[in-house]
C-alpha cells in the first residue's frame, strides 16, 4: 500500500526521500510512539526547521527520533550536532538516541557518535582543537564563578576601588553581560564616552582579561565569546567546523544569548540544515542574557524555514492546561499555539488566602501531608516560589511538622571545598600558569606553608633551608601527580593525589570531616566512567565535566522529600503536585519587573510554573507578609485574574493545624 507524505513515498516499512543529498530510509519503529506533528519534525531532514514545542510536548523525544532517523538514512553519526543548555538535558538526549539506535541495530559509527552536549561543552571541544589561533593553549583552565569572583576581588583591591560600589558579584555580572553580547575587553576599552563607573569597569575588565591570559584560563563566558572570535578570525577554522557537522540541532532556542545565537548561525551557514526547538512562552532568562527574540527572528535569518508546532501536552490535565493557556494569551510577544491534553479534565486548581507567611507554610505542609495519606509520594510534590527569600518561612514550616524536604539552593557537589581542592591539583599540574589553583593547593591539606612562605613562593623565593625543604616536598608531590596523569587512569590519579598530597591522613585523622572525606571518595566513582580513556584524556574530560557541571541546578535524587525551589529553577522539571506560593502583586509579578516587556516575562514564568504540574495545582497568597525585614500588604497577583473562574476552587479540606485560615479568593 502506498501513501504520499510531502515529497516522499512510503511503502510498507520504508520511506524513500526525493531530492535529498541522502537516500533516507526510515523504519516504522523509528516513528513508533510519535504523534503526527512529531513525525513531521522527524522526517523534515533538510533545510532550516523551527519546532515550536509547547511545555510537555515531547520535544526531547522528537529530537532523539530525528537524530536516529538521520543516522538510519545514511548521515554519518559524527556529522550530527545537538546542543542543549544543561548537562541533564544532554544526558537524557544521549540516552534516548543510543537506546533507539541499539534497539534498531543501527551503528553509531566508530568515531563516538553524534556530538550531544551543552553550549559550553561544545566551546571546550572546539577551543581545545583550534584555540591556538587566539593564543589559547590546549590545557587551559576553566574558571568557575567562585574563581572569577576571587580574581575580581583582588583586582578591586589592587586598583584601589570601593569594594561596596564594585562588589565582585556585580562586576562579574557586568563583564558576563558584555561577553555574552560579544563585546571583548579591547572593544569595551575603545568606547571613550563612558560614565565614571563604566571607566572603572573598563579598567577592571581589561585587568581581568590580562589576569586570565597570564594564568592561561578562560571563564564560562569565554567558552562562547572566544569560540565566536576564533571562527570569525580564521577562515580555515570556520570552514573546518562548518564541514564537521552537516545537521545541527539547538534546544531551548528561546534561551540563547547573542553569543550562542551567533555561534549557531556560523556553524549552520554552509549546510543550512539547522533545526531549532523552542517556545517563546517559556522564555524566562532575559536577566542572564537570553534573548527570546532570537526565536522570532528565525524565519528572517533562515529564509524558507519550515515551522512545526507541537501542541499536544503529555504531562498535564486539561484544566491545568486551560488555565495556563488563558494566562499566556495575555502576552503579545509570542507565537500562536494552544496546548491540549488527552489525559482527562483533572481537578480544579486550588486557590487559598492565608493570614501571613507562617500560616501559608503551615497550610502547605498540612495540604501535602493529606495528599501523602492518599498515596501521593513526597518526592512527587514541589513548592515553587518567586524569590529565594520566601524559602525561610517554608523551611520552618516543614521542619516544625517534620516533613522531609530538599531545598534546591545548596552547595553543589563540584562546588564543595574538598572537591575543588582535589581538582585544583589536577588543574595546576596540567597548567602550571594557573596561579588560582596553585594558591588553593600550596598549603592544602596543611603542610606548614604559611602566609609568609606563600608570599616568598610568588615573589623573591629567598627561602631558608627549612622553607626550601617544604617547597621541594610540594614540588615533588606535583611531579608524582604529573607522572600519574600521563600514565594512569583517572581513578588511580585521584588516589595518587589523596595519598601523596596528604588528603588520606588529614581526613582519616579528623573525625569532624567524615562527610568531606566521603565526598572525596564519591569523586572516585565519578572518575570511574572515564577510566576507558587513554591518559591523559580521561583526566581532561573529568575536569571539563566538573567545571561545566557547576552551572546545572541539581534536582535529582529526590529521596522521598518534597522539593522546594524557585520557579526559575523548576524549568524543565515535572511533578505530580505543584504548589505556587506567594502569588501576590509585587512578589509575583516582582515589584522590579513592571514595564510591559518585564511583565510579559513574569507572566511566562507563571506559565512555566503552572505547566510543571501533572495532576494538581495549589496556589497560595497571604494578606500580609514579612519579607526582607519589612511587613507588606499586597493585593492578589494580577495573573490570578487571568485564570477563568470555573477552573478554580477554594481549599475544601479540614486540615489538622492550628495556625492557618483559608478563604476562597474573590477574583
Amino acid at each position: 500500500m502506498f501513501c504520499e507524505y510531502q515529497n516522499a513515498i512510503f511503502y510498507n516499512d520504508f520511506r524513500l526521500a526525493v531530492g535529498s543529498k541522502y537516500d533516507y530510509t526510515v523504519s516504522v519503529a523509528i516513528l513508533e510512539g510519535l504523534n503526527e506533528k512529531q513525525k513531521k519534525a522527524v522526517l523534515k531532514t533538510d533545510g532550516p526547521l523551527l519546532i515550536v514545542a509547547g511545555a510537555g510536548s515531547g520535544k526531547t523525544k522528537t529530537i532523539a527520533h530525528r537524530i536516529a532517523h538521520l543516522i538510519e538514512g545514511g548521515v554519518a553519526p559524527e556529522k550530527i550536532l545537538a546542543v542543549t543548555f544543561t548537562n541533564k538535558a544532554a544526558g537524557e538526549m544521549k540516552e534516548r538516541v543510543h537506546s533507539l539506535l541499539k534497539r534498531e541495530h543501527i551503528s553509531q559509527g566508530s568515531l563516538g557518535g553524534p556530538f550531544m552536549g551543552t553550549f559550553h561543552s561544545l566551546g571546550v571541544h572546539m577551543i581545545r582543537a583550534h584555540g591556538s589561533v587566539l593564543g589559547i593553549p590546549k590545557h587551559f583552565s576553566i574558571m568557575d564563578s567562585e574563581d572569577s569572583r576571587k580574581i575580581i576581588k583582588e583586582l578591586v583591591e589592587e586598583l584601589g576601588l570601593d569594594p561596596d560600589s564594585f562588589a565582585p558579584l556585580r562586576v562579574k555580572a557586568n563583564i558576563s553581560r558584555l561577553k555574552n553580547e560579544l563585546i571583548s575587553a579591547d572593544e569595551f576599552a575603545r568606547d571613550a564616552d563612558q560614565s565614571p563607573y563604566q571607566n572603572h569597569l573598563r579598567d577592571l575588565y581589561v585587568a581581568y582579561e590580562a589576569k586570565l591570559q597570564k594564568i592561561k584560563g578562560l571563564d564560562f563566558d569565554d567558552l562562547l565569546l572566544k569560540n565566536v572570535m576564533m571562527l570569525q578570525k580564521s577562515d580555515t577554522v570556520r570552514e573546518y567546523w562548518q564541514n564537521k557537522w552537516s545537521h545541527i540541532h539547538i534546544d531551548e532556542y528561546q534561551d540563547t544569548n547573542r553569543a550562542q545565537y551567533t555561534l549557531s548561525k556560523i556553524l549552520a551557514q554552509d549546510s543550512r540544515n539547522i533545526a531549532v526547538v523552542g517556545d517563546v512562552d517559556q522564555a524566562i532568562y532575559s536577566w542572564r542574557g537570553a534573548d527570546w527574540r532570537n526565536i522570532l527572528q528565525f524565519e528572517i535569518d533562515w529564509r524558507g524555514a519550515e515551522i512545526i508546532t507541537l501542541e499536544e501536552n503529555y504531562r498535564s490535565t486539561k484544566r491545568i492546561l486551560e488555565a495556563a493557556n488563558a494566562v499566556i494569551l495575555n502576552n503579545t510577544q509570542r507565537k500562536e499555539k494552544t496546548l491540549y491534553s488527552q489525559k482527562g479534565e483533572g481537578d480544579a486548581l486550588v486557590l487559598t488566602v492565608l493570614e501571613d507567611e507562617k500560616q501559608e507554610a503551615a497550610f502547605i505542609v498540612e495540604y501535602l501531608k493529606s495528599l501523602k495519606r492518599e498515596g501521593v509520594g513526597f518526592d512527587e510534590m514541589a513548592v515553587l516560589f518567586r524569590t529565594n527569600a520566601q524559602s525561610r518561612a517554608l523551611e520552618e514550616g516543614f521542619i516544625k511538622r517534620m516533613v522531609p524536604y530538599r531545598l534546591i539552593a545548596g552547595v553543589k557537589f563540584y562546588e564543595r571545598k574538598e572537591i575543588k581542592d582535589l581538582l585544583a591539583y589536577l588543574r595546576y599540574t596540567l597548567n602550571k600558569s594557573d596561579d588560582v589553583s596553585l594558591k588553593r593547593i600550596l598549603n592544602t591539606p596543611t603542610r606548614g606553608i604559611g602566609k609568609v612562605l606563600t608570599l616568598k613562593y610568588f615573589g623573591a623565593k629567598d627561602y631558608s633551608n627549612k622553607e626550601s625543604e617544604k617547597i621541594k616536598k610540594f614540588e615533588s608531590i606535583i611531579e608524582k601527580i604529573e607522572k600519574s596523569i600521563n600514565t594512569k587512569q583517572p581513578k588511580d590519579v585521584l588516589r595518587t593525589i589523596m595519598s601523596e598530597a596528604g588528603f588520606n591522613d588529614y581526613y582519616k585523622n579528623n573525625k569532624f570531616e567524615e562527610d568531606r572525606f566521603e565526598n572525596i571518595k564519591e569523586l572516585l566513582s565519578v572518575a570511574d566512567k572515564f577510566d576507558e580513556e587513554k591518559p591523559p584524556l580521561g583526566i581532561e574530560k573529568l575536569l571539563m565535566e566538573a567545571s561545566l557541571s557547576t552551572q546545572d541546578t541539581e534536582v535529582e535524587n529526590r529521596d522521598g522529600s518534597v522539593t522546594l525551589l524557585t520557579a526559575h529553577a523548576a524549568k524543565g522539571l515535572e511533578f505530580n503536585v505543584i504548589i505556587i506560593a506567594g502569588m501576590e502583586e509585587g512578589l509575583f509579578p516582582h515589584s522590579m519587573s513592571q514595564d510591559p516587556q518585564e511583565l510579559e516575562e513574569e507572566r511566562r514564568l507563571f506559565y512555566v510554573a503552572l505547566t510543571r504540574a501533572k495532576n494538581k495545582v495549589l496556589i497560595t497568597l497571604t494578606r500580609h507578609r514579612m519579607l526582607y525585614g519589612e511587613t507588606s500588604f499586597n493585593d492578589p497577583s494580577r495573573f490570578l485574574g487571568e485564570i477563568p473562574e470555573h477552573l478554580i476552587t477554594g481549599a475544601d479540606l479540614s486540615l489538622d493545624t492550628e495556625d492557618y485560615e483559608e478563604e476562597k479568593i474573590q477574583i
